[in-house]
């Protein structure tokens, strides 16, 4: 790992530093001193006594070492811990490094006491002695390398990190058969569960970057398993009550009988992160929804449609949220992702065909619950995606199109101008590309609309020459904007309206 390779890097560099130091104070005595002989510079069988008194500050050279190292572990650890993950305690004991100096430190420690005891009046145990003298030099070098070890081990993007690699590590022992599949799926339960409880207390802190990495996590380990997931052994794809508390039997049945039970569990701890986000941290729902817009994107161009599918199911529970709490960001950011996850999946009709039966129905969910300005919103999404279908030959688009249609421009007999300006805007495109006889069916649709209403449309599309909105937004772009090219066939399309209209009024 990263933080590992800088704890080694640090730590021969420093080792380095402390030797050539050393060896220049030992070379310029060395010399100074005439070049004595090694009986010289020894107190062996000279003098024992003296190396029991240079192993005793030794001794307690250790105890400081340790003292130090316990302190610093018995504080921070916990304390992260609580911030971000329990488990953090069992990762930092089963971390190789971590295990390995805590280790060397107390063998040092003790074995600094134990020359000590050897050395007797006329047993000078100077293999001990040495091992002791380099032992100890090495744990003052090791220190400050492992201090920056520790807290880099900490740090919430190194902890998102390990768990991703185990996680990714568990998918390809079971794929290779070195892990069975119900031992794997309990190391994924617990380390996507970890994952999803980093972001939720980062959410709770306001800590966005951590939920930005999480969140990108999450991604990250479907993209591992998508790779993998078709040569994942049979077993693999069968989950039962333990691993899904709460859901029904049935639910459990069809869950195993689309194999999507590994992206349901990632997507959980996302929908979780996205409900905790709604009420405490709304930047959060734009990575959320972005993420699994690029999830079902890459799902589709896999060729997995069921895992596309279940996609599409977690964004209209994303929908059911925002329209619950009344929250317009969300669903301004969330229609966007929506459609532009029709864009990229226009080569499968029966998704996009899906995706645009239910941008309207949440659009009719948001109007009941009094979100006017939300459901004529999705009127303008749901236009943009019709012309995308056309423009790339996708089987719905003639179904997009009649969803369109089906919205109600005069609700109750009272004109809604967004969503005539919305189908306005989707006949010019359409006429503006050829197709005439689709055009056609826009403006029979707008036959009953009153001209002083058509009036107003006009000005209003025709004059809106900023493509920018007049307030920063997620989109920033104004939606009744109409290129110049369009602008033509926007005033022509009116024209026939308001002319047809004339006609019936003065019959």
């Amino acid at each position: 790992m990263d933080s590992r390779s800088t704890f080694f890097r640090s730590m021969f560099v420093a080792a380095g530093l402390f030797c050539a130091i050393f060896a220049a104070e030992f070379a310029m005595e060395y010399i100074r001193l005439g070049q004595p002989s090694l009986a010289d510079m020894s107190w062996a069988d000279a003098n024992n006594a003296k190396i029991v008194d240079i192993l005793s500050p030794m001794a307690r050279a250790y105890n400081n070492i340790l003292a130090m190292l316990i302190a610093t572990i018995g504080l921070a650890i916990p304390l992260t811990a609580n911030m971000h993950t329990p488990k953090l305690i069992d990762m930092f004991l089963r971390d190789r490094t971590n295990r390995f100096m805590l280790f060397a430190c107390a063998f040092g420690a003790a074995n600094v006491l134990f020359a000590d005891w050897l050395v007797g009046p006329n047993f000078a145990t100077m293999w001990t002695f040495r091992i002791s003298v380099i032992g100890a030099i090495l744990g003052w070098v090791a220190l400050v390398p492992y201090f920056f070890y520790v807290v880099r081990f900490l740090d919430p993007s190194n902890i998102l990190s390990r768990l991703k690699d185990q996680t990714c590590e568990a998918l390809a022992d079971v794929h290779s058969g070195k892990l069975a599949p119900n031992k794997g799926q309990v190391i994924v339960h617990e380390r996507l569960n970890q994952i999803g409880t980093i972001i939720l207390k980062s959410i709770d802190r306001a800590d966005r970057s951590v939920v930005t990495e999480g969140v990108w996590t999450l991604k990250q380990i479907l993209d591992v398993y998508g790779e993998a997931k078709a040569k994942m052994p049979h077993d693999w794809f069968r989950v039962d009550r333990q691993d899904f508390v709460g859901m029904s039997s049935e639910a459990l049945e069809l869950l195993n009988e689309d194999g999507t039970w590994f992206e349901m569990k990632v997507m959980g701890q996302m929908y979780l992160a996205y409900q905790q986000a709604l009420s405490k941290s709304t930047d959060a729902v734009s990575w959320i929804s972005d993420a699994t817009r690029v999830i079902g994107t890459l799902a589709h161009q896999r060729g997995d449609r069921r895992a596309a599918g279940l996609i599409v199911k977690f964004f209209n529970n994303y929908l059911r949220e925002a329209i619950k709490r009344k929250d317009m960001h969300a669903l301004y950011d969330l229609y966007y992702q929506y459609r532009c996850l029709g864009r990229d999946t226009t080569s499968d009709a029966e998704l996009v065909r899906k995706i645009g039966g239910f941008l309207r129905i949440y659009s009719l969910a948001a109007g009941n619950a009094g979100l006017t300005f939300a459901a004529h919103m999705a009127a303008f999404d749901l236009g943009w995606l019709v012309r995308r279908a056309y423009d790339n030959g996708c089987d719905a688009a003639a179904d997009l199109l009649a969803e369109m249609l089906r919205f109600d421009h005069m609700a109750g007999g009272k004109p809604q101008p967004m969503l005539i300006e919305a189908k306005v805007i989707l006949g010019a495109g359409l006429a503006e590309s050829g197709r005439s006889a689709e055009a056609e069916l826009v403006r029979a649709n707008l036959s009953n609309v009153p001209g002083s209403v058509l009036g107003d449309v006009a000005k209003t599309l025709l004059e809106n020459t900023e493509r920018s909105f007049y307030e920063v937004t997620d989109r920033q772009v104004n939606f009744e904007f109409v290129p110049p090219a369009r602008r033509p066939h926007v005033k022509a399309l009116v024209e026939q309206l308001a002319a047809a209209r004339a006609e019936v009024d003065n019959a």
